[in-house]
């Protein structure tokens, strides 16, 4: 956990300090950085899993942070020597969006080879919430630290956060060894994990409920946070307490379950989860102040995590232990796939009808996600207690 906190507030860090460079190149550039970040990690992630299911996580989490570590290196020396073009910058941002699509799948199973069926809700809990802690702080200190070391400083301080990482990855032996899956890395071995997927009970709908969830509704948040309080003329501080609002409530739930747990029947919160969502959008959507508007992303922020808390740890134990990675990427791919459609489509939306009207449909998308878990036969007799774990 502190290894993890170290590295994603060192590549946070870094990615705010790419675009805010980038920012002042134009913002062309801008959406180029983002856009190149974004895209390997999507194209590239079922590639990702299938390569982690062949040598294990941890082997396939120290080559990425060796690469991590060279790539942040190398853009502090160039920044040093030369100036900061275009050109580097993409090259960078490509690097790393790259290196995503492999990290991901393997960091997202790796909780699975330390803890029994019944504490890994708990466990991935306690390493998400490091996560999203660092991930919350790296804006405000990356603005902070763009001002005072300059690009290159940047770089080197994801330099220092690869390092902890990967001397915390060699130092640890996880005590569940990995099932290694020799055929994986074939084009057959990754079609057999998409077949295997679909044909798994419980996983098809997980995989629906979440691309609704981070397709559809995320999205609306993120975007229509800013667009709601430029037409009812909150100010950008105001603005920031809103999307505080949303990181607070995640965090606060986060918290709760990693020191409680998640529950062992699992279908209640997650169906309960999307209609926390669907009630914090709703209020968000007619909140004629921004008190109210607070109130209802703390909201949002609780049913997602409720959600997620449950969905995660449950789509790894339903996965065959020779196929726990590529399961895991398609589950990324249905996370980021759907917003490169969805985002330009909210703008469109927004400019024809409005924000409140944007966001009470995106309420309603909630609640279909909401009723694919309470009719999947699977997921209501699902727990991840000791006589299903046997």
């Amino acid at each position: 956990m502190a290894a993890t906190v170290g590295s994603e507030l060192g590549s946070g860090v870094l990615a705010f300090a790419l675009t805010w460079v980038a920012s002042g190149h134009g913002p062309d550039v801008a959406s180029a950085v983002l856009t190149v970040t974004v895209a390997p990690s999507v194209f590239l992630v079922l590639l990702g899993g299938a390569v982690t299911d062949r040598f294990g996580p941890r082997r396939v989490m120290i080559s990425c942070t060796i690469v991590l570590m060279t790539t942040s290196a190398s853009l502090a020396l160039a920044v040093t020597l030369w100036v900061t073009p275009p050109l580097l910058l993409l090259i960078t941002a490509a690097l790393i969006g790259t290196v995503a699509a492999f990290l991901r799948p393997a960091a997202g199973v790796f909780p699975r080879l330390f803890v029994a069926d019944n504490t890994l809700g708990a466990a991935m809990a306690r390493v998400g919430m490091a996560s999203q802690l660092a991930r919350s702080i790296a804006p405000p200190l990356g603005g902070l630290l763009i001002g005072v070391t300059a690009l290159s400083g940047v770089a080197l301080l994801d330099v220092l956060g690869c390092v902890a990482m990967l001397v915390t990855l060699l130092m640890i032996r996880p005590p569940i060894n990995y099932v290694i899956a020799r055929e994986a890395l074939t084009v057959r071995g990754i079609a057999d994990g998409m077949t295997t997927a679909r044909a798994t009970k419980g996983v098809p709908a997980l995989l629906l409920c979440v691309a609704i969830v981070a397709g559809a509704v995320i999205p609306a948040v993120l975007l229509g946070i800013p667009l709601a309080a430029r037409e009812r003329g909150w100010t950008a501080t105001e603005a920031g307490v809103i999307e505080a609002g949303w990181i607070a409530g995640g965090l606060v739930c986060g918290a709760w379950f990693a020191w409680r747990g998640t529950a062992s029947r699992v279908w209640l919160p997650m169906a309960t989860g999307p209609l926390v969502v669907a009630a914090g959008l709703g209020l968000l959507a007619l909140a004629p102040i921004w008190g109210i508007a607070a109130a209802s992303t703390t909201l949002v922020g609780v049913g997602v995590v409720i959600f997620t808390a449950h969905v995660f740890p449950t789509y790894i134990l339903l996965a065959p232990a020779s196929m726990i990675s590529r399961f895991q990427s398609l589950l990324i791919l249905v996370q980021q796939a759907p917003q490169l459609i969805v985002n330009p489509l909210i703008g469109l939306i927004v400019a024809s009808t409005g924000t409140a009207t944007m966001l009470a449909a995106s309420a309603g998308i909630a609640i279909l996600a909401s009723v694919v878990v309470a009719t999947d036969k699977t997921l209501q007799t699902f727990t991840t207690g000791s006589e299903t774990a046997s």
